[in-house]
C-alpha cells in the first residue's frame, strides 16, 4: 500500500489563511443603491403634484395638451410656456406614450430624483476620490435626506416635492459642474445648454458658477483671488448696467405693488433666521477650505471656493441693486439669491463626505442613526408643511383633500369656458395646502395673491390685470351676495368657491367640511 502523505498542520493553516474567503454579501450596484435612496427620499419628503409652483407648471402642460382650456386665464400661463421646454416635453410624453399626465408626472419625479442623486454621486466621486466610498455615499445620502431643506429665504427647496423645470435644471447643473472638474468642455456645455432651455434664469446662475469654477481651476495661490475678483467685479458692473438701463423706465403702480408682495426679493425684508441660513453655509464652506487647505488643487476645495464666490456676489448684487426703494426692480425680479441653491448643494455634499469619511465609516449603527434621525425629522417637516395631503400622492389614487375635492367637482360639473372666483388668498386657507386650482379644476379663475402675484412681478404686462382681478376677489368669502355679484359681473364669473363658513343665499350644489361651490345666478 503506497504511503499516504499528510500536510503539516502549520502548512495547512497557512494555505487556509491565504485562500480567498467566499463573499457572503455583495454590495448592490450604484444604480440600485441610488434607486433605494430615491424611494427613501420620496417617502420622506413626499410627492404633491399640484402644490405650490406645480400648479402653474401643470396647468401649462394641460394648456399645451388642450388649447381650449383657460380662455380667461391663459395670459398668466403662456409666458412660462415660451421660456422653457418643460411643458412641451411633458405634453409630448403624454401624447407619445399614451399615458395619463398624472402618471408621467410621477415618473418624472422619480426619474429626476434619481438623476439628481446620480449627479451628486458623480460630484462626490470627484470631490472625495481619495477618501473612499464611505465619504462618497455619505455625501449622496445626506443630500437625499435633506432635499426639502429651505434655501435660506429664497423661496426654494433643494428639490421640490413636485415636478417643475427646476427638477431638470438642478441635476444637469450638477452634471455640468462634475464635467467641468473633469475638464470635459463639450459635456459641460451640453449640460449647461439643457439647463438653459429648461430654466433660463437658473441657466444664467449655473453659467456664473461654472465661470467661477474655471477661474479657480486655472490659477493657483494669489491668482485665485484675482480671477474670482475680476468675475465678481464684472457681475457687479453688469448689475449696475442693468439698473442704469432702467433709469428712464417708470413702473406702473400695479407692477410696483406686485413686486413688493415678494418679500424674498429683498434682503432688507428677510427675517433674522433667514439671514442665518444665508451666512452659515458661507462660514461652513470657508472653514472647510481652511481645514483642507489649497495644496494639491483638490476638487472639493475648488468647488467650495466657487460656491462661496457666487454666494457673496449674489448678496452684493441684492444689497446694492435689489432694494424696495429702487426706481426699477428688474434686478430684484431676476432673484440673484437663487444662486444659493448651488451653495447649499455644495455645503451638504461636503458635509456628508466628511461625515462618511470620519464618523460613519463602515459602522452600520452610525449609518442607521443618521438615516433614521434625519428621515424622521424631515418627514415631520413634510407633514407639517402639507398636513391635509397624503404623504405620497400616487397617480392612481384620488385626492382626499377637501379643497381638491371641490376643484375636481368643478372640473366635472362646469363648462370648459367657465370662469371661477376664489378668495385671493385661498392658497393660505386651512386645509388647502397650496393646491393649484387651475391645475386640478382645468378651469379659468380670477387672479390670486400668491402665484399670479408672482407672475405679475416677473412679467410687468400682467400686473394691471392681476391688480384688477386680485382686488375684486379679495375677501370673497366675507362679502354679501350683492357685493359678490357687483364685483364678479365685469369678469363673467358664474361660479364661486367659498369657505364653508361663508354666509350666502346662493345655491351651492357641492359642499364639504371646509369649502363649498356656489352658482352665481
Amino acid at each position: 500500500m503506497p504511503p499516504v502523505h499528510v500536510a503539516a498542520p502549520e502548512r495547512f493553516a497557512s494555505q487556509t489563511a491565504l485562500a480567498p474567503r467566499p463573499q457572503l454579501q455583495r454590495q448592490a450596484s450604484p444604480g440600485l443603491r441610488l434607486l433605494g435612496l430615491t424611494v427613501l427620499a420620496l417617502l420622506v419628503h413626499g410627492y404633491h403634484p399640484y402644490a405650490e409652483d406645480a400648479g402653474i407648471y401643470v396647468a401649462g402642460i394641460k394648456l399645451r395638451l388642450h388649447p381650449e382650456l383657460y380662455p380667461a386665464s391663459a395670459g398668466f400661463l403662456r409666458p412660462y410656456l415660451g421660456l422653457s421646454l418643460f411643458s412641451n416635453l411633458n405634453a409630448w410624453l403624454v401624447r407619445g406614450l399614451h399615458l395619463r399626465l398624472e402618471t408621467v408626472l410621477f415618473a418624472m419625479q422619480v426619474g429626476t430624483t434619481w438623476l439628481l442623486l446620480y449627479s451628486c454621486l458623480l460630484l462626490s466621486r470627484r470631490c472625495f476620490a481619495r477618501s473612499g466610498s464611505e465619504a462618497q455615499w455619505g455625501a449622496v445620502t445626506l443630500v437625499a435626506l435633506c432635499l426639502t431643506v429651505p434655501v435660506a429665504g429664497s423661496s426654494l427647496f433643494l428639490m421640490d416635492p413636485y415636478v417643475t423645470s427646476r427638477s431638470i435644471s438642478t441635476p444637469f447643473t450638477l452634471l455640468a459642474v462634475s464635467a467641468c472638474l473633469d475638464r470635459r468642455l463639450g459635456r459641460t456645455l451640453a449640460c449647461l445648454a439643457v439647463v438653459g432651455v429648461f430654466h433660463p434664469l437658473m441657466g444664467i446662475y449655473a453659467a456664473g458658477l461654472l465661470l467661477l469654477l474655471e477661474a479657480v481651476k486655472r490659477r493657483s495661490g494669489p491668482g485665485v483671488g484675482v480671477g474670482m475678483g475680476a468675475l465678481a467685479a464684472g457681475a457687479l458692473l453688469l448689475g449696475a448696467g442693468v439698473q442704469f438701463s432702467q433709469r428712464h423706465v417708470v413702473e406702473t403702480p400695479a407692477h410696483h405693488a406686485a413686486v413688493l408682495t415678494r418679500y424674498y426679493y429683498f434682503l432688507s425684508m428677510w427675517q433674522w433666521y433667514e439671514w442665518v441660513g444665508l451666512v452659515a453655509p458661507l462660514v461652513l464652506l470657508m472653514l472647510y477650505c481652511r481645514w483642507r487647505g489649497f495644496e494639491g488643487r483638490r476638487p472639493d476645495v475648488m468647488l467650495a471656493y466657487a460656491s462661496m464666490a457666487i454666494g457673496a456676489i449674489a448678496i452684493a448684487l441684492c444689497l446694492l441693486f435689489a432694494r424696495p426703494t429702487s426706481a426699477s426692480h428688474l434686478l430684484a425680479t431676476l432673484q440673484p439669491m437663487r444662486s444659493f441653491l448651488f451653495v447649499y448643494y455644495c455645503m451638504f455634499l461636503l458635509l456628508g463626505g466628511v461625515l462618511g469619511q470620519y464618523w460613519l465609516k463602515g459602522i452600520a449603527w452610525r449609518w442607521t442613526l443618521l438615516v433614521c434621525g434625519l428621515s424622521g425629522t424631515m418627514y415631520g417637516f413634510a407633514q407639517a408643511t402639507y398636513p391635509a395631503l397624503a404623504q405620497v400622492e400616487l397617480p392612481w389614487l384620488e385626492s382626499q383633500n377637501p379643497w381638491a375635492e371641490a376643484f375636481l367637482w368643478v372640473r366635472t360639473h362646469t363648462p370648459v369656458d367657465a370662469t371661477v372666483a376664489l378668495d385671493a388668498d385661498y392658497i393660505q386657507a386651512k386645509g388647502e395646502d397650496a393646491q393649484g386650482f387651475r391645475a386640478i379644476a382645468e378651469r379659468s379663475s380670477l387672479a390670486d395673491f400668491s402665484k399670479d402675484g408672482g407672475s405679475a412681478a416677473i412679467f410687468p404686462a400682467l400686473a394691471g390685470e392681476w391688480m384688477v382681478e386680485h382686488t375684486a376677489d379679495t375677501g370673497l368669502s366675507r362679502m354679501n351676495d350683492a357685493e359678490r355679484r357687483q364685483r364678479m359681473q365685469p369678469f363673467g364669473v358664474h361660479w364661486l368657491i367659498l369657505r364653508r363658513t361663508a354666509a350666502t343665499g346662493l345655491v351651492c350644489p357641492f359642499a364639504n367640511e371646509l369649502v363649498k361651490v356656489c352658482r352665481l345666478a
